[in-house]
Formats: C-alpha cells, sequence, structure tokens
C-alpha cells in the first residue's frame, strides 16, 4: 500500500512538472510570434515611409515640368503673333496642343500620386499605432514571460529534486512498470 502511495505522489509530481514544462513552452512562442510580426510591422512602415519620401519627389519633378510646360505654351503663344506664314502658325499651334496634352496627362499622375500618397499617410499612421500597441504589448509579455521563468525556474527544481528523492524510495522493480 505504501508503494501505491508513493507512485501516487510520484505522478503528481510529474504531472506538476508537466504542467510547468507546457506552460512555460507556450509563453516563449508567444512572444517569438510577437517579436516576429513587430518585426514584419517595422519592415511594412519603412517601405511605406520610403514609399512617401519617393512620391514627394515625383510630386515636385511633375510640378517643375508642368510650370515649364505652361511656361512654354505661354513663350509659343506670344510667338503666334510674330508668325510670317500659316505653315509656321500650324507648327507653333500642333507644338502648343501636344504640351497642352502633355500637361494634361502630367496633371493626372499628378492627381494620382496625391491620392496615392493620402492613402498612404493613413497607412502609415495606422502602423505606427499597431506598432506602438505590438511593443507595449511585447514588452508586458516578456516581463510576464521572465518572472514566470524565474518563478517556475525555482518551482520546477524543487519538483525535480522531490521526484529524484520519491524515486530513490520507490523500489526499482516496482519503478520500471510506471
Amino acid at each position: 500500500m505504501n508503494s501505491i502511495h508513493q507512485l501516487k505522489d510520484l505522478q503528481n509530481i510529474d504531472n506538476n512538472l508537466s504542467e510547468i514544462r507546457s506552460y512555460l513552452g507556450d509563453l516563449p512562442v508567444k512572444v517569438e510570434e510577437l517579436k516576429s510580426k513587430e518585426t514584419q510591422l517595422t519592415s511594412e512602415l519603412e517601405k511605406g515611409k520610403e514609399r512617401l519620401k519617393h512620391i514627394e519627389v515625383e510630386l515636385n519633378k511633375i510640378e517643375v515640368e508642368i510650370t515649364a510646360a505652361k511656361e512654354k505654351i505661354d513663350s509659343l503663344k506670344n510667338q503666334l503673333f510674330k508668325v510670317g506664314n500659316n505653315r509656321q502658325y500650324d507648327a507653333i499651334m500642333a507644338e502648343i496642343d501636344h504640351l497642352k496634352e502633355s500637361v494634361d496627362q502630367m496633371e493626372t499622375k499628378d492627381l494620382e500620386l496625391m491620392e496615392e500618397k493620402s492613402q498612404l499617410k493613413e497607412k502609415v499612421k495606422t502602423q505606427e499605432e499597431n506598432l506602438d500597441e505590438l511593443t507595449s504589448d511585447l514588452s508586458t509579455r516578456i516581463d510576464k514571460l521572465e518572472s514566470t521563468m524565474a518563478e517556475s525556474g525555482d518551482r520546477k527544481k524543487e519538483l525535480e529534486q522531490e521526484r529524484n528523492n520519491r524515486r530513490e524510495e520507490i523500489p526499482q522493480s516496482l519503478l520500471s512498470r510506471y
């Protein structure tokens, strides 16, 4: 009867050790998942910010090109008054039309880029908020993991020591069946 109680005690110790292992097994995995997600979000955020810079450069470039084209159109319109024949007039008008079409295309591209910039700014803002939230959550979980590991590490050592002591008390023939 005494052997049965000893085996039962040993089983309880093993169950406690198993609970500690499973509890610890979950936390490190969750922390790693959060770290991975944080890295991914940071990467996406940096790409978004980089794209915003690129859009700004393109918008400035387009604005300069539009201004230059409009100045050229004004210059060509002034030349129309100095034209000597129809062929020169038609050539200048064709160039003006071409420049106006080019300005329209650049203005369309400008609007598309401004729309993309607006959407991207909103996305970056959301990503920054998500990253702040995730970083805070990650910090909390890391603190919890460290404290839990410290607590359970001590408890685990105690249980393992007690388990070894109990195993020595149980006859080897009975222990081999356990």
